[in-house]
């Protein structure tokens, strides 16, 4: 693990990567939800059709099953990879992207983002991506002496 932290190649290409990949996936989630057209109530921006405190274009259990069935497998793939004997960049590689996409998953159906506002999607990818490049920064300054 010590040759990853002092390799700057690993550092800041697998980061950058992972990062990419995440943008990626957020980016093909949101086109692949359907625009629902918006009405004003109460000064309110609500889908149209739907009335004040409904949930309509939410998931129902089933879908929230079929989410956690999803994660459950992105997880059993994790583990088996640990069994496999790939090289250390590509196992890592290959579970900062799993866990990029378990995390978008998480973010876009529990958190609901995928059906409020872009806005608030936005806000939350920027934190994201700040808060990854200023872990970036300091693992790049003390990552041997955090090994």
């Amino acid at each position: 693990m010590k040759d990853f932290f002092e390799n700057p190649a690993l550092l800041f290409g697998v980061p950058l990567l992972a990062l990419g990949l995440m943008g990626l996936g957020v980016a093909a989630l949101s086109l692949l939800a359907p625009e629902r057209p918006m009405a004003t109530a109460g000064g309110l921006m609500l889908p149209a059709g739907s009335t004040k405190g409904a949930h309509a274009g939410h998931p129902g259990p089933a879908e929230y099953v079929m989410v956690g069935g999803v994660l459950a497998v992105l997880t059993a793939i994790e583990v088996v990879l640990y069994y496999v004997n790939f090289p250390r960049t590509l196992f890592i590689l290959i579970l900062l992207v799993l866990s990029a996409l378990k995390f978008i998953t998480v973010v876009m159906y529990f958190m609901h983002l995928k059906f409020d506002s872009k806005l608030f999607s936005t806000a939350f990818v920027t934190g994201f991506v700040l808060a990854v490049a200023a872990f970036t920064v300091v693992i790049a300054t003390l990552g041997s002496t955090l090994v």
